[in-house]
């Protein structure tokens, strides 16, 4: 839940005033009865006074929300109602964003029904009710407004396979189907989006897959539908071929024109991802970023704003980025576009891929746009001249990414987030991310593990952190390891950390798999900084440019390009130095590990042959590790 006035969330804090506000929500311009709040707020076993309670907490709400919401919460008989205009709620604009596209996939018009529906799913930010303490009728809500979202996923899936997206739309359903393995519909379009990839095999695996769960959970066979399906992919079938393209309109005014039928389609764009519930510190990175992307254009320069926020992998500079651009949304009145500029594999996407897609989200016609990188750019650049747009470019790989996806004008602003340093944009300002302090990072730890937990374990907490080399990813992983074994201590953590040859593993039992996140930093570097990278990973000491130099066999002045050359692409980092001393440089601590793996190994064994060691090396003794050799 999130109100939003003067770019500050104005939701209450409190749980039970929180539930009183949603159930307000929910029937908003109704009356509620204050019976029917008692009985969600107290679930059947209210106190003596629980009416006078529920008034408290409206005269609360009132007074937190005096001069802005609280007008609109209205005193009724036996209750109360609150009052929304209908391009204030998002369930709301959620409900008519599904209908539109429902609408245009029945006129089939795919394109349209498809763009319509990625709206839809952008105004979600996770589970419904994630963050409230929910009665039972709030919890009654939550599952068919879970299946809301499930119909408008598989409505815009089925919109992007009739338009010939079968190539993109693979990675998403294996997910779902992997998440809702009973679900005959998600199953269907994965085996249809296999089979257009050319993946025969793997569209008859999710058929024997969705069986397997339907008669082990269900005792029943899938439907006539599936099987008639698996049946056309067994004889290739020219039925489950592409069909022609629809027609497009002949030129963007008739787009327009089209659109215009549904005018509350001209509300912003938003496309940010969903900002995360247990964001610590970070105050004064997120300062200077808003100051900056927020801060007023200059009269008669006609560049927007640009903001880079730069670190190595893991550093938190994606969640940094999407903080802050949530901060900054309502000085952006024609919203906000967000762009990942690297594959799920790790290799940089085309600049022009980025422009026809960026082009495509803002509604104009994919078939009318030009094919060169300087006509898209040239066409991007005129379409937001005279907006008022925030672009977050996440994972930029270099300048030559980032240059021809800058937006026109002076009122848009650019947050950009990238592993290496971006010569040559104009007007940027750089934010970077240093490890977390101690402290904060003890916050993080503290949120996904237990604060009773840490707190017990405190020492153990900061070994924890520390082994981590304080770097957001690592000490997430820790959380998230602690919380899936209830049955470690913290210290018992630590112990299992503290050999080098076990710690990334140890770090990927959680959602992150730390070990292969850390090993795409090395992977991006160029050979020569990457052979460089390994043999400074060797030792976990600071070291100097003398040093390097006698290491890598370079001459000094070499040697500092070198050492120059990996600060840029944040594998390495400056270490403390006493006053007068000659400067010395690290390798952050994951990178190390990561490095020094790779650099024993080729390619990605290492990173398997840690992966099934590591179990037998901890169960017998965490400091009884094996020597892990180039060999094996």
């Amino acid at each position: 839940m999130e109100i939003t006035g003067s770019s500050v969330d104005r939701a209450p804090s409190a749980p039970m005033a929180r539930r009183l506000l949603a159930s307000l929500l929910l029937h908003a311009n109704e009356q509620v009865r204050i019976s029917t709040l008692v009985d969600e707020l107290w679930d059947g076993e209210p106190p003596r006074l629980a009416r006078k309670t529920v008034q408290t907490y409206v005269y609360q709400l009132r007074k937190e929300f005096a001069g802005g919401f609280g007008e609109r919460l209205l005193t009724c008989p036996n209750g109360y109602r609150i009052r929304l205009d209908r391009d204030e709620y998002d369930l709301w604009q959620f409900e008519r964003y599904l209908a539109v596209g429902r609408a245009a996939l029945d006129e089939d018009d795919p394109e349209e029904a498809a763009r319509v529906l990625r709206e839809a799913l952008a105004l979600w930010r996770g589970d419904a009710f994630a963050d409230i303490d929910t009665g039972p009728a709030l919890a009654a809500r939550i599952a068919p407004l879970a299946e809301s979202w499930l119909t408008t996923v598989r409505l815009r899936a089925e919109a992007d396979l009739r338009l010939g997206r079968h190539h993109q739309l693979l990675g998403e359903l294996r997910q779902l189907t992997a998440e809702h393995p009973l679900n005959e519909d998600f199953a269907a379009q994965f085996m249809l989006a296999a089979y257009r990839s050319g993946q025969r095999g793997a569209a008859l695996q999710a058929f024997a897959q969705l069986r397997r769960h339907l008669v082990g959970e269900l005792g029943i066979e899938p439907s006539h539908r599936l099987q008639r399906l698996q049946s056309d992919v067994l004889n290739e079938s020219p039925v489950l071929d592409l069909g022609p393209a629809p027609a497009a309109p002949t030129d963007l005014g008739a787009r327009a024109a089209k659109t215009a039928k549904h005018r509350f389609l001209k509300r912003p764009i938003a496309q940010l991802p969903s900002d995360i519930r247990d964001f610590v510190g970070r105050q004064a990175e997120l300062s200077v970023i808003v100051r900056h992307a927020g801060a007023q254009s200059t009269p008669h320069l006609a560049a927007p704003q640009v903001v880079t926020v730069l670190g190595g992998v893991g550093a938190g500079k994606s969640t940094v980025a999407v903080r802050a651009a949530h901060l900054l949304r309502s000085r952006f009145a024609d919203g906000q576009l967000y762009v990942c500029l690297h594959d799920e594999d790790g290799a940089p996407i085309d600049p022009r891929a980025v422009l026809r897609a960026l082009l495509r989200d803002i509604g104009l016609p994919v078939s009318e746009l030009p094919e060169r990188i300087d006509e898209l750019a040239r066409v991007f650049r005129s379409w937001t001249a005279d907006k008022q747009l925030l672009l977050v470019l996440d994972d930029a790989g270099g300048p030559e990414q980032v240059l021809p996806l800058l937006p026109g004008g002076s009122q848009s602003a650019v947050l950009i987030t990238s592993r290496v340093r971006l010569p040559g944009l104009p007007g940027n300002v750089i934010v970077e991310m240093a490890p977390m302090e101690t402290g904060d990072a003890l916050s993080l730890l503290s949120s996904l593990a237990g604060a009773e937990r840490v707190e017990a374990d405190l020492d153990a907490a900061r070994r924890v952190v520390r082994l981590t080399g304080n770097r957001a990813l690592g000490v997430r992983a820790a959380g998230e390891t602690l919380l899936a074994r209830p049955m470690w201590s913290v210290t018992e953590l630590a112990d299992r950390l503290g050999p080098e040859a076990c710690r990334l593993a140890e770090l990927g039992a959680g959602s992150l798999d730390v070990a292969e996140r850390m090993a795409s930093g090395p992977l991006r570097l160029p050979e020569p900084e990457r052979r460089a990278l390994g043999r400074l990973a060797r030792d976990g000491g600071s070291f100097d440019v003398s040093w390097t130099a006698r290491v890598l066999a370079l001459d000094t002045s070499a040697a500092e390009l070198m050492i120059g050359r990996l600060l840029d692409h944040h594998v390495v980092e400056l270490a403390e130095a006493r006053p007068g001393a000659e400067q010395t440089f690290r390798v952050p601590e994951l990178v190390r590990l990561a490095a020094r793996l790779r650099a024993e190994g080729t390619g990605p064994a290492p990173l398997r042959l840690l992966t099934e060691t590591s179990t037998a090396c901890v169960l017998q003794d965490p400091c009884r590790v094996p020597k892990l050799t180039p060999a094996g």
